[in-house]
């Protein structure tokens, strides 16, 4: 019997995730300013056919930024014919936990942001291979209250036999801050077959979007160029 298996990466993003760290705000004459500390991460599991949760495994952690878009990806084998449930949980890590490794960190000591559910043939499917979902309690169901979003981006992986080792650096950088000097860093994006752009961690044979951002504390990057 064959059986046909597809290997692909996973890509996770999210949109409008609940904020539930909020430790202080100020107003000033034209805006209210929060000052919070926030660090989400997200897991994936596999659920078998007896219920249980396998985990295939689970993402950097994103500092500040209730629309994070996570770098680390997942990987997952695809069986052709087969119904494969996806469960992705995300969480903000609790402070005591900050400087632990993210394979270290254990669930029930973060608190829970909201999860959801899908089918793997879902995502391979569409033709961009990408599928939004709505995040819901534990119970199944988000109620009255908005847990946000999260994205889910596969890509078929590949071998490839091309190194590319490159050397970046800026001079001139246009300061986006008014009482000290820009901390510019620079993050590199993919463009996928939808138009999307995709972070990534290492170059591919595609084309790339490279941008300088002046770094901020609550997650508001401002771009420099």
């Amino acid at each position: 019997m064959l059986i046909q298996i597809m290997c692909f990466a996973v890509i996770l993003s999210a949109s409008k995730l609940r904020d539930r760290d909020i430790t202080s705000k100020w107003v000033s004459a034209e805006n209210v300013f929060f000052l919070f500390s926030y660090r989400v991460i997200p897991w994936l599991y596999l659920k078998k056919q007896d219920g249980t949760l396998e985990e295939l495994g689970r993402t950097e952690v994103i500092l500040n930024n209730l629309n994070p878009v996570w770098i680390e990806k997942i990987n997952v084998s695809y069986h052709f014919e087969t119904v494969q449930h996806l469960v992705f949980r995300v969480y903000d890590v609790d402070t005591k936990y900050h400087d632990k490794p993210v394979k270290a960190l254990k669930l029930d000591e973060q608190e829970f942001l909201g999860e959801a559910t899908c089918v793997v043939s879902e995502i391979v499917t569409k033709r961009d291979r990408s599928l939004t979902i709505n995040l819901q309690s534990k119970n199944g169901a988000g109620g009255s209250r908005d847990l946000g979003t999260i994205t889910v981006h596969a890509e078929e992986t590949r071998e490839s036999r091309i190194a590319i080792e490159m050397k970046l650096c800026c001079s001139q950088l246009d300061n986006k801050d008014m009482f000290s000097k820009s901390d510019p860093f620079l993050r590199i994006s993919r463009i996928n077959q939808s138009g999307k752009l995709v972070p990534i961690c290492k170059t591919e044979d595609t084309p790339l979007l490279i941008e300088c951002f002046d770094f901020n504390n609550n997650g508001n990057h401002t771009l420099i160029g």
